[in-house]
């Protein structure tokens, strides 16, 4: 799997929505690629973040005034 494949999915990897093969290459690709590994970080820092338990229902101020 490329860097740009494994990019492009690792948000559904995150929740579980691919099936067991497309994740087993995305977990080979993320063991070989320090660069994708840094990209999975990050996502599951800003999913837990924006969507973790303590994350409250109010939106930030700079969000809201869009």
């Amino acid at each position: 799997m490329s860097c740009r494949d494994t990019i492009h999915l690792i948000c559904w990897y995150l929740e579980g929505k691919l099936s067991p093969s497309v994740e087993s290459e995305i977990q080979k690709h993320l063991q070989d690629c320090p660069d994708c590994h840094l990209v999975l970080d990050a996502a599951n820092t800003t999913l837990d973040r924006y969507f973790g338990p303590n994350r409250t229902e109010e939106t930030p101020a700079t969000i809201k005034a869009a």
